[in-house]
């Protein structure tokens, strides 16, 4: 009886999708009746062909039909589900572009250092966490920001050392991130066990911090952190698992309806595909394992988008620098407050034959390419390695992208769109970054620094996300950042570097339709279009007619995903029939 339901409901969506698609009139004996309708919406759809409506009628995982109420009253049944949106804004799920999910479900539970305002405060935390930990366990996670001393004025702007912590954690071994990933404060008893002293040598693509005396301080750069990482027992399935559902039930109350997960372990794939053969998947994740292994992908014919609509492969992850908060992005110019560098080249970078001969097997596997790029000689090295790509192979829709593409030389926007690159980039971070940005790089690249309107106006397609956990997940505090560039120390009410604002518009089709090119799924998501998933969301408030600095507060009362709710909040319409 189950695949009986199931096979005449999918013949069902299919001939009112196949009869819409060729325009043929639908009768009230031909037409089958939605299973959802949601009425009385100011629906904004990011579709420019009805950028309007008032009502959406759902069938299956499918939109079948959007326009007036009374046009979907003549979907509705006896069966029909209905829920009254009472004039509220139904707009596309949210797609975020880079995500780290296992890590980010992870952190919902791990120890919080990101506000910790002091070093004091720094030090209590991880004691305290310390004195409850495990025998044979590691305090991980913490997302630590060194910056958040300096602006609260807490502590000059230096970095936490190991003895700012090895009394109170001897017997613990301590590996805690900064909140950017790159860049590692570990105990001494976290490097003995990796083996590292004054003796090692700075692997390729990493720094190990040494004191004046040639001691590690603690802390470890990119690449330098890998053989300390390594030593940290994995992960058990069960507690992967729980955290892909703390991921997407935090996914769903905030508005979330598919993700781009950047590095995923083969592991956190493993446990997306069993939530997704058992339909407990609430969230689409398309993955992007890194690029050392896109041979696996290549030998199994996997191509780019390749999967369900709730699990996609076909994309690989590369990392050409680090960050600007760790001083590894990779810039032209020296730092300003660290003259004597210009950033690192990440391992995957090096040797420069190693890293162009793995993007054309990518593309000659019909892969997608996607590099991590924050500074602007990064970047500029990355467009040049995909003009070369292009050269070998020629021109197509390849969609390769640069993840972060944070600080760009003026020459390179036209390289994005001529290339067709995908710039996905991360709002927060402008705001976050830009409290204290300036006193790393000049005004002058800080003027085509997490440029968001230079993107569009070059005609590049951007697609928006977070980087959670490096950030926090919720994409109306990301809309709140493109719109006003306001950042979070109140220092810049209109704007840091306001020229490049998006409008309220321009950032919701960034984060919905941009997003869903960037991961070829333009034609199955990202607006409320006839045809498409039904992946949508109610707001309790119009982002379109409130004041830019209301935004972030705005709260979401239901997330739909294939037709599912997902989450509904207390103050959520009810259903009817």
């Amino acid at each position: 009886m189950t695949t009986s339901i199931g096979t005449n409901l999918f013949i069902g969506t299919f001939c009112a999708l196949a009869l819409l698609a060729a325009g043929t009139p639908m009768t009230s004996q031909t037409k089958p009746k939605a299973d959802l309708i949601i009425t009385n919406a100011r629906v904004w759809t990011v579709d420019p062909a009805q950028p309007q409506a008032e009502a959406v009628a759902i069938l299956g995982e499918r939109i079948v039909a959007v326009g007036s109420a009374i046009d979907m009253d003549r979907w509705r049944a006896d069966t029909t589900q209905v829920i009254d949106a009472h004039g509220h804004l139904l707009l596309p799920g949210f797609n975020d572009a880079h995500v780290h999910f296992v890590p980010g479900g992870l952190s919902l539970d791990s120890l919080n250092l990101r506000d910790a305002a002091t070093p004091a405060e720094f030090a209590r935390r991880i004691a305290e966490r310390a004195a409850t930990t495990p025998d044979g366990e590691w305090i991980t996670g913490g997302e630590w920001d060194d910056q958040v001393w300096v602006q609260k004025g807490g502590g000059r702007d230096v970095l936490p050392t190991r003895q700012l912590i090895d009394d109170t954690t001897r017997n613990v071994p301590v590996l805690v991130s900064r909140l950017d990933g790159h860049m590692a404060l570990a105990n001494s008893n976290a490097l003995k066990i990796a083996g590292i002293t004054r003796n090692t040598p700075d692997p390729p693509g990493g720094e190990i911090v040494r004191d004046a005396n040639g001691e590690p301080t603690g802390i470890l750069k990119d690449a330098a952190m890998d053989s300390a990482y390594a030593k940290v027992p994995p992960v058990s399935h069960e507690r992967r698992v729980k955290a892909v559902k703390r991921a997407m039930d935090h996914a769903a109350r905030i508005g979330i309806t598919s993700v781009q997960d950047m590095n995923p372990l083969y592991e956190d794939v493993a446990a997306y595909a069993e939530l997704a053969e058992r339909g407990e998947l609430a969230v689409r994740i398309y993955v992007a394992p890194p690029i050392s292994s896109w041979e696996d992908q290549a030998k199994l014919g996997l191509r780019h988008a390749f999967g369900s609509s709730w699990l996609r492969y076909g994309a690989v992850k590369a990392y050409a620098d680090g960050s600007l908060g760790s001083t590894t992005a990779y810039m032209f110019a020296p730092y300003r407050d660290a003259p004597q560098s210009h950033g690192l080249l990440a391992a995957d970078m090096l040797p420069a034959d190693k890293i162009l001969r793995n993007l054309l097997g990518v593309d000659r596997a019909n892969l997608q390419a996607a590099t991590h790029a924050i500074g602007d000689r990064a970047v500029s090295t990355v467009l040049d390695l995909y003009a070369e790509v292009e050269k070998h192979d020629g021109p197509r829709d390849r969609r390769f992208r640069i993840e972060h593409a944070q600080h760009v030389a003026p020459k390179d926007f036209v390289r994005f769109r001529d290339l067709g690159v995908v710039a996905s980039m991360q709002p927060y971070h402008a705001i976050d970054d830009g409290q204290w940005a300036e006193t790393r790089i000049s005004h002058e690249l800080a003027s085509t620094s997490y440029a968001w309107r230079s993107m569009l106006d070059n005609h590049v397609h951007l697609a928006f996300g977070t980087d959670w956990p490096v950030e926090p997940l919720e994409p109306l505090t990301s809309i709140y950042a493109a719109v006003t560039r306001s950042t979070l120390d109140g220092k810049h009410p209109q704007g840091w570097i306001p020229e490049q604002k998006l409008t309220v518009a321009e950032a919701i089709e960034t984060y919905t339709l941009g997003s869903a090119y960037a991961e070829f799924q333009e034609k199955e998501k990202g607006s409320i279009t006839a045809g498409k998933l039904a992946d949508v969301i109610l707001l309790g408030d119009n982002v379109f007619a409130i004041e830019p600095k209301a935004i972030r507060n705005v709260t979401v009362e239901l997330t739909v995903v294939g037709g599912r709710i997902v989450y509904r909040s207390a103050h959520a319409p009810s259903l009817s029939r």
